[in-house]
């Protein structure tokens, strides 16, 4: 019985490292997606013609660059990056 018990505590525990180990990939990939989200509404700014265009885009930009520097802030020391 100590054993079976044993065993299962041991697998618990390997799901949870694994859980962990995907939680600090996603948190990573959050922050890139944030990071390619702001660039993509950037370019879109610099290709903009007309004044609204232009003021919606940097109103993009802003919001994605609240969103990466929030995430950064948040995940720092935490997350895996990969590039």
């Amino acid at each position: 019985v100590y054993r079976v018990n044993w065993l299962k505590a041991k697998v618990r525990w390997q799901r949870w490292e694994e859980e962990l180990s995907l939680v600090r990939y996603e948190m990573g990939w959050t922050v890139s997606w944030f990071r390619y989200k702001k660039e993509g509404w950037e370019r879109r700014f610099h290709k903009a013609t007309k004044d609204g265009h232009r003021a919606y885009a940097q109103r993009q930009v802003l919001l994605w660059e609240r969103f990466l520097l929030d995430g950064e802030n948040s995940f720092k020391d935490k997350m895996i990056v990969v590039t």
